[in-house]
């Protein structure tokens, strides 16, 4: 046997399978032949690596020349929610449940890590070089990349990148109120809201549970409903349900924006908003609010249609103020105008939260009653009530309840009847009593 180092013995095997293999590099459907060349160089040429057996060895080769290296074990596992590459000798993961671990494996080199991340991206044919040190990208099942390269990090880093799992839905409305991020009177709140006419916006940071509380509140919607859902690149809300025999039960109509470079190609979220009030929906969807498709789910919601959407911000009055900074990419009709409208397009917003345990909170619902002279008020419906956080031993603890704020205001309760709402329903929101 001779004893040689991987990266040592890879570029051999490379140069052989390109030699006399080609094929089997450059054409995908013939991927599953590349295995046995690699094992017949490696077992004719008695070639062994320490720290591995035969068939790892070949696995390795293969995954480096077709696959993804060290990240190829962990895109598949559906345990992770995040694998984060802080720098080509650093890589960490982030489970479902909170746990960070650091991996032992790295790249090779800076140039390693590149060429993988650039492999990853070709799935969706966007490219990171020194005119494009950023790239954002989306994977097979659902799996979001976005990298960044140097010269925007250091150049001892090389690279570095977020890849994202957005599993489809793993947690319904009983899963949120068993895991404590919600109680069943706030998850019928929202669900009526939602149900009858009112617009209602899911506010937070990354991974704080916007997204799974968006999914749970739309598999409320009763199946006769039309839901037709926006989203950027990649899908995060998992609506359709079928029988048995596999056929749909509900009315459900997901869509996707495109980007791309070529503008004659592209398809925004502000178009999708725009086609979605053509399609009659009782419910429009939008993944994330992130730019000027905020003015088209302000107008939206303003002319009758019921919006749900997440957005990237702090509780009630930021997240307003956050999507009234986003109209004004469209339209620069000034920030007053722009918040008493998203103000009325919004009366409801919901603030989660990630604790530092790891659970996710609904932190708080609020309330925004315009009023007719155009003047606001902010009224907090439900809250979480933090009475204990405390870091002992390697770990947090966090402890507190739910309890009740303000009732709706008038103009609210006025809407909510008006759309069907039965009073006897309408009078649990309003009544004053702690929740647990």
């Amino acid at each position: 046997m001779t004893g040689i180092d991987l990266w040592e013995l890879l570029p051999k095997v490379q140069q052989y399978v390109a030699q006399y293999y080609t094929a089997a590099l450059t054409e995908d459907q013939k991927h599953h032949q590349l295995r046995s060349y690699i094992e017949k160089y490696i077992l004719d040429g008695g070639y062994a690596v320490e720290g591995f057996a035969d068939k790892e060895l070949i696995d390795r080769i293969y995954s480096e020349m077709v696959e993804y290296s060290v990240l190829t074990p962990y895109l598949g596992s559906w345990d992770l929610d995040e694998v984060n590459i802080n720098s080509w000798d650093d890589i960490t993961l982030t489970y479902s449940d909170g746990r960070t671990e650091k991996l032992t494996e790295h790249f090779h080199s800076p140039q390693h890590a590149l060429d993988i991340v650039k492999r990853l991206l070709h799935h969706s044919n966007m490219v990171i070089d020194n005119a494009s040190p950023i790239a954002q990208g989306h994977l097979p099942h659902h799996t979001r990349i976005t990298a960044i390269k140097c010269p925007i990090v250091d150049e001892e880093c090389g690279i570095s990148v977020s890849i994202r799992f957005l599993r489809p839905q793993k947690m319904d409305r009983d899963c949120l109120i068993e895991n404590g991020m919600a109680t069943e009177e706030m998850m019928a709140f929202l669900e009526t809201c939602l149900r009858y006419g009112v617009s209602v916006i899911i506010a937070g940071r990354t991974s704080s549970g916007k997204t799974t509380l968006l999914n749970a509140l739309l598999g409320g919607i009763p199946d006769e409903k039309r839901v037709y859902t926006i989203e950027s690149g990649a899908r995060e809300l998992f609506l359709v349900k079928r029988d048995h025999d596999g056929r749909i039960l509900n009315n459900v109509v997901h869509t996707l924006s495109r980007p791309s470079e070529n503008s004659a190609y592209r398809v925004t979220q502000t178009q999708l908003v725009t086609a979605s009030l053509r399609f009659d929906p009782d419910l429009v969807a939008l993944g994330e609010i992130r730019d000027e498709e905020a003015y088209s789910a302000v107008e939206a919601s303003l002319t009758g249609h019921t919006v749900a959407a997440t957005v990237h911000s702090g509780p009630a009055g930021a997240a307003h103020g956050r999507i009234a900074l986003l109209c004004q990419r469209r339209f620069q009709l000034g920030m007053e105008v722009s918040l008493m409208q998203t103000r009325q397009a919004f009366p409801v917003v919901v603030f989660t939260h990630k604790c530092e345990d790891h659970t996710r909170k609904i932190m708080d619902i609020s309330e925004c009653a315009v009023t007719p002279e155009g003047k606001s008020e902010y009224r907090c419906l439900y809250r979480y009530a933090i009475t204990e956080n405390e870091y002992q031993n390697g770990a947090y603890t966090v402890r507190g309840h739910f309890e009740k704020g303000e009732p709706p205001s008038e103009a609210l309760k006025d809407m909510l009847i008006r759309s069907g709402v039965p009073l006897e329903t309408l009078r649990v929101f309003c009544q004053k009593e702690a929740l647990t």
